[in-house]
C-alpha cells in the first residue's frame, strides 16, 4: 500500500491548474451553471464516455477532439442543460462553446473540451452561455476549485471534490499531486455511470500510462457506482496531465506507475461514494460487497443486481434486515454457484452462512441499520476467488418527487 494523503484545492490543487465557476442564467432556479477548468501549459488529456448509443453533443464533439490531439488546455463545462438529442445545432453549439473558450483564453479551439449536464433535448441558451464564458475566464483563479464543483451541480445537494499528494517526488521538492471534482446523483449506472468527472494533475506521464491508469481507476470506481440502474448520454470522465511536478516520466512499466495508479484509484472510489451517498433522495451510502464468485464478471453481476434492486434499497430506507431480497436479486442474474452454499451478513450479521439461516435478533439488526448512516450487504458466493464492491444508495419518497418533476 503506497502512503498519500488529502489536500486542499480540488482540480486547482496540482501546479498550474485554475478554475471558476459562475452563474449565467442556464439553470432557471439559478446559481451557478457554467464551470471553467484551466492548464497554464499543455496537459495530455485522456477520457472516458458513455456506452449510451443516444451521445451527447459535447460527448460526440469530446471525442472528436480526443481523436486528433492529445494535449489540451482547458475544459468548459454547463450545467442545467444536457445538450443532448439536439441535432446537428447542438453539436454546433458545443463546438461554439469551445471556440468561445479558446478566444477569451488565447488558445485554440482544439485545445478545449466541452461538457454538459441537466434537461436532455433543450437547445442550449448560447446567448447566456457566451456572457457566461468571458465571466468565467475573468475569474479563473488558483482556488476555483469548490466553484467549479458547485457549478457542475444539478440535482446534486453538495459539491464533490477531493485532492491529494500521491508522496510521487518531482523536481527539487515537488511532489504528484491529483485532484478531482464530480457530479452526478441520479440516472446513475455504469459504463460509465451518469456523470461528469474532472480529474488533474501535475504528473509527467506517457499518454498509454495515462490511458491505462485512467482505465482501471474508473472500472474500480465509478463503473461499479449506480443509483438508479439508468444510463445518461452525457457520461465524461476526462484527467488532464500537465507535467509541471517534473517528476521522472510514468511509463506503464515504471516503477512509480502502480502507486500513480492506486493513489488515482482512490481518489475516484471517494468521489463515487461521495455520489452514492448524495444520490437523489437517498438517506444512506449501500456498499455491496461480493467474493467466492467464479470470476470477475460473476462478482459483478451479483453485486449490480443487489445494488439495482429496488426492493432492496426500499428495504434498506425502511431499516428492514430482508434477506430474502437480497438473495433473491443474487439469483436473478446469469452467475455459477450453489444456492445451498451461499453466505451473507448485512452490517456484519451473519444472517445465511453456507446455506443454512442463522439465528439472529432482526429488532436489533433493524436498528443498527435505521442508526447507521452507511449499510454494508456482504455476499460470498463459495465457488471462486473473485471479488468486487459496487457503492449505491437507498431508495426513497424523495427519489420520486424529484423525478417526477424533474427540473434544474
Amino acid at each position: 500500500m503506497f502512503k498519500f494523503k488529502n489536500i486542499e484545492g480540488g482540480v486547482t490543487a496540482p501546479l498550474g491548474f485554475k478554475a471558476s465557476g459562475v452563474a449565467c442564467g442556464i439553470k432557471h432556479k439559478g446559481g451557478k451553471d457554467l464551470a471553467l477548468i484551466y492548464s497554464e501549459g499543455p496537459a495530455l488529456t485522456a477520457g472516458m464516455f458513455t456506452t449510451n448509443k443516444f451521445k451527447g453533443a459535447a460527448v460526440i464533439v469530446d471525442l472528436k477532439y480526443l481523436k486528433n490531439g492529445d494535449n489540451f488546455r482547458a475544459v468548459i463545462v454547463n450545467s442545467g442543460n444536457a445538450n443532448a438529442s439536439t441535432g446537428e445545432q447542438g453539436i454546433k453549439d458545443a463546438e461554439e462553446m469551445a471556440t468561445l473558450t479558446a478566444e477569451n483564453l488565447g488558445v485554440k479551439k482544439e485545445e478545449v473540451l466541452v461538457s454538459s449536464t441537466g434537461i436532455i433535448g433543450k437547445k442550449m441558451p448560447m446567448d447566456k452561455v457566451k456572457k457566461g464564458i468571458i465571466e468565467a475566464v475573468e475569474k479563473l483563479n488558483y482556488n476555483g476549485g469548490v466553484l467549479a464543483a458547485s457549478a457542475i451541480m444539478t440535482t446534486d445537494t453538495k459539491p464533490k471534490e477531493l485532492s491529494i499528494d500521491t508522496g510521487i517526488k518531482g523536481r527539487g521538492n515537488k511532489t504528484i499531486k491529483i485532484g478531482g471534482i464530480a457530479k452526478g446523483v441520479g440516472m446513475i449506472c455504469p459504463n460509465v455511470a451518469t456523470m461528469l468527472v474532472f480529474l488533474t494533475t501535475d504528473a509527467s506521464i506517457s499518454k498509454d500510462a495515462l490511458k491505462e491508469s485512467l482505465h482501471i481507476a474508473v472500472n474500480k470506481s465509478f463503473n461499479r457506482l449506480t443509483v438508479d440502474g439508468c444510463m445518461s448520454p452525457d457520461d465524461t470522465v476526462l484527467i488532464m496531465a500537465n507535467g509541471l511536478a517534473r517528476n521522472e516520466r510514468i511509463k506503464p512499466k515504471s516503477e512509480n506507475f502502480p502507486a500513480f495508479t492506486q493513489a488515482l484509484t482512490f481518489l475516484c472510489e471517494e468521489l463515487a461514494k461521495k455520489m452514492a451517498s448524495d444520490g437523489e433522495g437517498a438517506t444512506k451510502l449501500i456498499e455491496v460487497k461480493v467474493k467466492g464468485a467464479w470470476n470477475d464478471k460473476d462478482a459483478h453481476r451479483a453485486a449490480k443486481a443487489v445494488a439495482n434492486s429496488a426492493l432492496v434499497k426500499t428495504a434498506m430506507y425502511g431499516a428492514d434486515p430482508n434477506w430474502g431480497r437480497i438473495i433473491s436479486a443474487v439469483g436473478s442474474v446469469k452467475v455459477k454457484f450453489n444456492p445451498d452454499k451461499i453466505s451473507l451478513k448485512l452490517q456484519g450479521t451473519s444472517l445465511i452462512e453456507k446455506g443454512k439461516f442463522v439465528d439472529y435478533n432482526e429488532k436489533e439488526l433493524s436498528v443498527s441499520l435505521k442508526k447507521e448512516n452507511a449499510i454494508i450487504i456482504e455476499v460470498d458466493l463459495h465457488h471462486g476467488d473473485k471479488e468486487t464492491t459496487v457503492w449505491t444508495c437507498d431508495l426513497t419518497e424523495e427519489y420520486v418527487k424529484i423525478n417526477a418533476h424533474y427540473t434544474t
